[in-house]
């Protein structure tokens, strides 16, 4: 008897069918679920690596500060003013700052640090200030033996200081300062070791004059030792959760980008207020007038990073923002809670002959 060869029935197939169907979304909902969990893990690696270089950069800069006897706030004609430094906290939207507006997002402090040098000071006399026609300083090479480095920055036309600070030092021990700010045309002539730098300055104008002390005149009246090109950073976290820095230039001030990411920026500063050397109190959300005649001997610097994207069903813990120990004064209804946040505290002890 002959056999018939049988197929699968429609019903079979369609259960078979049915059976893989569900195999499949069970795989490609672990895959899904897997990819989630990778790229989530990846944007808070990444957050932490911003954090901890953000934390850092900040700190980097502000352990520069101090170098030209500028006191962090002074009373300048009568005003408590902030000079070296400023600190404005728990900011949101348009906020003002010596060299331009910034925009901020809600929670956010912002602070500027003033006072260093990235090319080092140079060594003068009296005689190299000239105020003859153009208000110049005319720093000798061959005074003092010392090369003039950095040619690059000095060349002719491209004068990357013009707009910056030019600070004029005569005794530390008496805190004798006086600021102006660098002009176009500043350049650099001659064959080493004879070589000029000549840099123009102006008088009593533009954001940096404000820090100058009552009475102070450029160039000063006081016998100038010293005399350096200041910089001035502003960091503030911009509502797209970029760490920002301000940088004064001839334009007025160039917006850089530090870090992406970064959901807050908080400051203390550690204020001695008995001139003992020692710290006695942190002031999370400082006036001018708490500053001035006292010394600011640290910084201590919390950066909060956050994951670009929510995450469904996540609540980041208030712990993370808290602020029991009074140093900061994070408001934790500021924070977007339903993202993963990351933070970082670190402590930059300041140069130990602020004023």
């Amino acid at each position: 008897m002959q056999k018939r060869n049988r197929g699968f029935t429609l019903v079979e197939i369609m259960v078979a069918t049915a059976i893989f169907a569900i195999i499949m979304v069970g795989i490609l909902d672990l895959l899904d679920t897997s990819t989630k969990v990778s790229k989530l893990e990846t944007a808070l690696s990444d957050t932490q690596e911003n954090v901890r270089f953000a934390a850092y950069h900040i700190m980097r800069t502000s352990r520069m500060m101090g170098g030209a006897v500028l006191p962090f706030a002074a009373d300048i004609g009568g005003t408590d003013t902030w000079v070296m430094g400023q600190l404005l906290s728990n900011q949101s939207g348009t906020v003002a700052t010596p060299f331009g507006n910034v925009t901020v997002v809600a929670g956010s402090d912002v602070l500027t640090v003033r006072g260093f040098f990235e090319v080092s000071p140079f060594f003068i006399n009296r005689d190299d200030v000239k105020t003859t026609g153009t208000d110049r300083i005319e720093v000798q090479e061959s005074r003092g033996g010392v090369p003039i480095n950095d040619l690059a920055r000095y060349s002719s036309g491209s004068n990357l200081f013009e707009g910056r600070g030019v600070v004029f030092m005569g005794n530390m021990d008496q805190g004798q300062f006086a600021v102006g700010e660098v002009a176009a045309g500043s350049d650099l002539s001659g064959t080493a070791p004879n070589r000029v730098l000549t840099v123009n300055f102006i008088a009593g104008a533009g954001p940096w004059s404000g820090f100058n002390p009552a009475g102070a005149t450029i160039p000063p009246a006081f016998n100038a030792y010293r005399v350096g090109i200041l910089e001035s950073y502003t960091y503030y976290v911009r509502p797209d959760f970029t760490l920002m820095r301000l940088r004064a230039d001839s334009s007025g001030a160039t917006p850089q980008p530090v870090a992406v990411n970064i959901g807050g920026l908080q400051v203390s500063l550690g204020v001695d207020t008995d001139n003992d050397g020692q710290i006695n109190s942190w002031l999370p959300a400082p006036a001018v007038g708490q500053i001035v005649g006292n010394r600011v001997l640290a910084m201590r610097i919390t950066v909060l990073g956050r994951t670009p994207f929510m995450v469904p069903g996540w609540t980041e813990p208030a712990a993370t923002f808290d602020n029991s120990s009074g140093v900061q004064d994070m408001v934790v209804g500021s924070f977007d809670r339903t993202a993963k946040w990351r933070r970082i505290d670190v402590e930059a002890a300041l140069r130990n002959y602020l004023l």
